[in-house]
């Protein structure tokens, strides 16, 4: 056996000879070399809410898509900064105290999205609710337009946006 044909073999593992083969005519196991960076592909809502001083606890549905989640929104423990940053946890709604005790800056955002060179438009549905009630506070239905941040050989990074 000759030293290349060894050569390529021990360095593409357990692939089998005929792939060993077609690797070494291509020019190695890797042909193609990527950042080793992934995309923190992101569709976010936006906007303002007005929530009856009354209200003490807020339950959300966010959906982007069809994943969706439900949580609950302790008003009191809410301040004016608005955490909304979240690395693969679900979709999440935060909100913000502002200047107005019954308004509040809403972000609604989702990061579970894939790389894709031609991003697709997001469908967001948002609805929020007084717990103690149950009286519905907010129910809105946006799309989320995307847009490509950035893309090269290997990665096609994106983000979506919508507003209420």
């Amino acid at each position: 056996m000759n030293p290349t044909w060894t050569k390529w073999r021990g360095s593409c593992g357990a692939a089998s000879a005929v792939l060993c083969l077609f690797v070494a005519l291509d020019g190695g196991c890797s042909s193609m070399d990527c950042a080793p960076y992934g995309c923190a592909n992101e569709a976010h809502l936006n906007g303002s809410v007005v929530i009856s001083r009354d209200v003490t606890v807020v339950d959300s549905r966010l959906c982007f898509g069809s994943t969706c989640t439900e949580d609950s929104i302790d008003l009191a423990a809410v301040n004016a900064g608005m955490p909304c940053a979240l690395w693969g946890a679900g979709p999440k709604v935060c909100l913000a105290k502002t200047s107005d005790s019954e308004m509040f800056d809403l972000r609604a955002i989702s990061s579970e999205f894939a790389e894709n060179r031609a991003p697709p438009d997001v469908t967001v549905q948002l609805t929020l609710v007084d717990h103690a009630s149950g009286r519905v506070l907010l129910e809105e239905t946006r799309t989320a337009k995307s847009r490509t941040t950035s893309t090269d050989d290997c990665h096609g990074c994106w983000t979506a946006e919508a507003t209420l």
